[in-house]
Order: C-alpha cells, then structure tokens, then sequence
C-alpha cells in the first residue's frame, strides 16, 4: 500500500512537472523574443530593413539583389564598408553608441561602380560608372541596374542597443529598435527599335550610340533631391558617350541601354553606325522627350522606349515605341 501510494505521489509530481514545463513553454512562446516579427527587436538589438515600393507595392526581391553598406559618422567621416546579413532586406547593427549615416547601394558591382572616394568623407562620397565599351578610355557600356538608400540614425546604448532616425537631438525613436532604408532607383532603361522604309543597305552587325549620358553621382545626402517621394542623388562629372552592338533580325534592329539617370538638362543625342560610317546623324532626344511630355527630372523610374524608322532621303521619324492598337498610338516627329 505504501508502495502503490509512493507511485501515485511520483505520478503526480511527473505530471505536475510536465504541466509546469508546458506552462512555461506556452509563456515563452506568448512572451518571448520572434526574430520574425519586426515589432520585436529584443533578441538582436537594432535592425536596419530594406524595402523598394516603386508603385506603392513591395518589390525589393524582384529588382535587387546584392547590398552593399558604407558607414560614415555623424561628422561624415568614412568608417568603413559593412558586410551584408545573411537576409538581404535585414541587417544587424551592432555599433557603438552615437550617430551615424548609412549610404546602401544596390546591385553594384565592382567591374561598373567605381570612384568611391570615402577616405575624404561623406561630402566627397562619389559613384562613377567605369565599364568602358571594348576597352575605349572615353566610351562607356551598358552598367548595372542601380538602386540607393540613405538613413541617418543614432544608437543609444552601445552595442545592440536601441536605435533613433536622425542625428543627436534630432533623433526620433522608432519604437520598434528597426528603422527602414527605402531604396530608390537611380538608373535608366532605354530601348531603342530601328526599321526602315525601304530595304536596309548594309546587312550585319551595327553599333547604336548615345552622347550626353551621365556617368557619375555625388552620393551625399545633402547634395540629393526627392522626385515623386523618392530620394535621387545630384549627377556629377561629365557625360559620356556610350555604345551597344546590335545584330540585324528580320531587317530590324533592337537595342536597351542601361545607364545613369538621365535629367531635363541631360537628354541623350542618338547616332547609329554601320562599321566606321554613320547611318544617321545626331539626333537630339530631348527634342523628341518634350514634345511627348517626358521629363526625366520628375520620374523616378525612367524607362522609354522610342522607335526610329529611317528612309532613304536620310530623314528619322522618331515616335515612342508603343506595343498597342492603333487607337493607342501616339505620332511621332520627323528629324532630318
């Protein structure tokens, strides 16, 4: 009877233990830290997201796919690159208590994104494009897909400490220890169909050409403007030339440059050669982009696509390259 009494008492206090262990694991779970959830910080201290809504909706993983981070403190003095968490959209920061300014750039790699000067400071921080065309010191090809984003922010506590958007006494507490850097798209896409009238002279390989393009950006914050709530840095440097290759098919030719924004003031001139002989002669875009009301100043994703039709008087018409009905279609000009 003893016996029997002694096993039911330690029956009762396995199953008490296992009820307490459940309780507690029920509480952690309720009360415990979510590395998921962005409303919870308490396990990694201050957390920088990325994000990029060109349209209202989120679509960072569909247009950018590498980050790179440099650190500059609240005086602008460079401190050095920060490696990428292992989520791209999520990094870590685990600094020391003070201010600090954030400059992400998206999709850069080292063979077209150069000119970094961080060793002069945040005001001198600089992006140029170095991708020459066939090795031509002058003449540039197509880059990368560019993406940016700037945070000011201060930590407060050291290491994993909690985190403010801003400097010093102007810093605002997030609430949450994260704090979000919006990506904006600081590159352009140009695509460009040539047909002819008639039947084409010369048959191979042509070489469509843009002058004017803008190859650099101070990445200083203060030297940026905000076009359609997006953060654009100021163009630096001066223009380039820039150049594809583009085989023939089916007696068209198509071509898309990859670039630096364009602005109001830096509309490219477009040329098209066959070998060492031009095909057309300079055509003045800008031109063209006024009379169908686009302004790349006020667009913060610029992508045109424009088709020229050659006839046999040396004349261009030129029209925006639209794939619709003909109740969509917008006329074009006629450029000699």
């Amino acid at each position: 009877m003893e016996i029997r009494a002694k096993h039911i008492l330690c029956e009762a206090i396995g199953l008490l233990r296992s009820g307490m262990a459940g309780m507690l694991c029920t509480c952690l779970a309720l009360a415990g830290c979510s590395l998921d959830d962005e409303r919870d910080a308490c396990c990694e201290g201050a957390i920088m997201t990325y994000s990029y809504r060109p349209y209202e909706v989120e679509a960072f993983g569909d247009y950018i796919h590498s980050l790179r981070h440099y650190l500059f403190d609240a005086a602008g003095a460079y401190l050095g690159e920060i490696p990428p968490g292992q989520e791209l959209t999520r990094q870590p920061l685990r600094l020391d208590a003070g201010s600090y300014t954030m400059v992400t750039l998206g999709n850069a790699s080292e063979q077209t994104v150069c000119g970094f000067a961080p060793d002069e400071g945040l005001e001198n921080f600089k992006l140029a494009v170095r991708q020459r065309f066939e090795q031509q010191q002058d003449i540039l090809c197509n880059g990368d897909q560019l993406y940016w984003g700037v945070k000011e922010f201060t930590v407060e506590s050291g290491p994993g400490g909690s985190i403010r958007e801003g400097h010093g006494n102007a810093a605002r507490a997030s609430g949450t220890g994260r704090l979000v850097t919006y990506m904006n798209n600081i590159h352009c896409h140009l695509e460009v169909k040539v047909v002819w009238h008639n039947v084409p002279q010369d048959f191979g390989e042509y070489v469509m050409e843009l002058k004017e393009v803008p190859a650099g950006y101070s990445l200083c914050p203060e030297h940026c403007s905000t076009v359609e709530g997006f953060v654009i840095p100021r163009s630096e440097g001066k223009p380039r030339k820039h150049r594809l290759r583009v085989p023939m098919l089916s007696q068209e030719l198509y071509g898309e440059f990859v670039t630096l924004r364009y602005t109001n003031d830096h509309i490219p001139v477009f040329r098209l050669w066959f070998g060492d002989e031009a095909v057309t002669g300079d055509i003045d875009l800008s031109r063209a982009f006024r009379e169908w009301g686009w302004y790349p100043s006020r667009t913060h994703v610029q992508k045109y696509r424009i088709l020229l039709k050659l006839f046999g008087d040396g004349s261009v018409e030129v029209s925006p390259w639209v794939e619709a009905s003909i109740e969509d279609w917008v006329s074009g000009g006629t450029f000699s």
